[in-house]
């Protein structure tokens, strides 16, 4: 008998039946639906599946796992339960080649969502990493295949031209649409030498880290078409390629970028669990995963409200960063191509605005808005996103206009936004659209030309 997606559901946060009910009916009743009886009872009947919740309870339900209630109401019951537990089983596949091009199949064939929330997060997240050590430890290599042999020449000629997609990430006239186009490609194209190709051990180890970085590069370009869920999935499956080659670097340097979704969420709690397994796996960091390591760090802290603390990891940023080499070797180093000056600068800034600084934080941004000293730095994909982070600043400190012209800049750099990027500007401003500037830019994102200003 197949499980009911509630108990998928129920089992990712680890909580009993009981204490499910009582977490349901402190969340209906403070959702303003008033109380409800917390009874194991009931959730068993609904996950037996003789009974369905009142719709009450299924909105509770919802805001428990961040499932937007318009999916509720047009998918109904059980049908929008998928939209939260689809992902969990993600998290079962076993750590191996197979488990791997699983994660990565998932996460091609399907479309990001910025409604759902983080997928690897509480008692799911503590299983995550639990298995990614388990399999570093087992320091098992991954299986010889038989099929027709790989040439040496393809593994050359796909090396190539990551290495090439790698170095367009750090600067790029290419829209991110293209990029991720690219990276995609290449994925599916390793995945195919994975899963149809013959190797012995040594090619197979290479081909799994091939796979981690073609993830790795999905997983950016995602992120800059503002594809959430996407995000996260490709991340998943670069931590699972790079467990199952064995690869503890690499292994650490994927879980650490998860952290970037979790802030974005608001978990500091999971932010700080990842830094942790990050450093258990590897004790001494090379300086750029330092970097990477402490920053995340400040951020979480100071989501915590432990300004020293925080201020204090982003020291230690700076000491490791100063110790970087400055070319960078994605093969030895996986951390990822962006560490540099202006990463430390929005690290800096977001930590002020997390501490509730908006002002200092505005000071740090100044190279992304063009205020400060001009930058050198080739544009990246990643320059439009960013400047949601100096809009929220500017709100913060109730600077409309200038929040107004910010993301008036941003889509004038972009042309067109990526969707999930104008829907980040949209939120940020749509509480403010009785402010004829704000609601102009709310025209521009929407694609509705804005009307012409008087002159003279």
């Amino acid at each position: 008998m197949a499980t009911h997606p509630l108990t998928a559901l129920r089992a990712s946060t680890g909580l009993s039946q009981t204490a499910y009910a009582q977490l349901i009916a402190r969340t209906h009743a403070e959702l303003g639906h008033g109380q409800m009886a917390a009874r194991r009872e009931k959730v068993s009947r609904w996950e037996s599946g003789r009974i369905a919740p009142e719709f009450s309870a299924q909105l509770a339900i919802a805001r428990i796992h961040q499932v937007d209630n318009d999916l509720v109401l047009r998918l109904g019951w059980p049908q929008w339960l998928m939209v939260a537990t689809g992902d969990h089983h993600l998290l079962q596949q076993p750590w191996s080649p197979r488990g791997a091009m699983a994660l990565s199949r998932f996460a091609a064939d399907t479309t990001g969502s910025r409604s759902s929330g983080p997928i690897a997060t509480g008692a799911s997240l503590g299983a995550l990493i639990r298995g990614a050590v388990a399999a570093l430890d087992s320091g098992s290599l991954p299986p010889e295949r038989d099929g027709p042999r790989i040439a040496p020449e393809t593994l050359s000629w796909a090396e190539a031209r990551i290495r090439a997609l790698e170095e367009l990430e750090t600067g790029t006239p290419v829209s991110p649409d293209a990029l991720h186009l690219a990276a995609r490609t290449e994925h599916h194209l390793i995945g195919d030498l994975l899963t149809r190709g013959g190797y012995d051990r040594a090619t197979g180890t290479r081909l799994l880290l091939l796979s981690a970085r073609t993830a790795t590069l999905c997983t950016w370009t995602s992120y800059t078409l503002g594809e959430d869920a996407r995000t996260e999935r490709y991340n998943l499956a670069a931590i699972s390629a790079a467990a199952a080659a064995g690869a503890s670097r690499h292994v650490a340097a994927f879980l650490t970028q998860l952290c970037f979704r979790h802030h974005r969420r608001g978990h500091p709690e999971d932010v700080l669990s990842l830094l942790r397994a990050a450093r258990t796996i590897v004790p001494r960091p090379t300086p750029r995963l330092a970097v990477l390591l402490h920053t995340h760090r400040a951020l979480a802290l100071a989501r915590l409200r432990e300004p020293t603390t925080s201020m204090r990891s982003l020291e230690h940023a700076e000491r490791a960063f100063a110790a970087s080499p400055r070319t960078w070797d994605p093969e030895a180093d996986p951390t990822g191509a962006s560490i540099d000056e202006g990463y430390l600068a929005l690290s800096r800034g977001t930590t002020w605005l997390h501490l509730g600084q908006p002002m200092r934080a505005l000071s740090c941004f100044d190279a992304l808005t063009g205020d400060g000293t001009p930058s050198h730095r080739p544009p990246t994909p990643y320059s439009v996103i960013d400047l949601c982070l100096v809009v929220e600043a500017q709100l913060a400190a109730d600077r409309l206009e200038e929040a107004a012209a910010t993301a008036r800049h941003a889509v004038e750099r972009a042309g067109i936004l990526p969707p999930g990027v104008a829907d980040r500007f949209r939120d940020l401003l749509t509480p403010h659209a009785d402010r004829p500037s704000v609601q102009e830019v709310l025209d521009l994102l929407t694609g509705r030309p804005a009307p012409r200003r008087a002159t003279g």
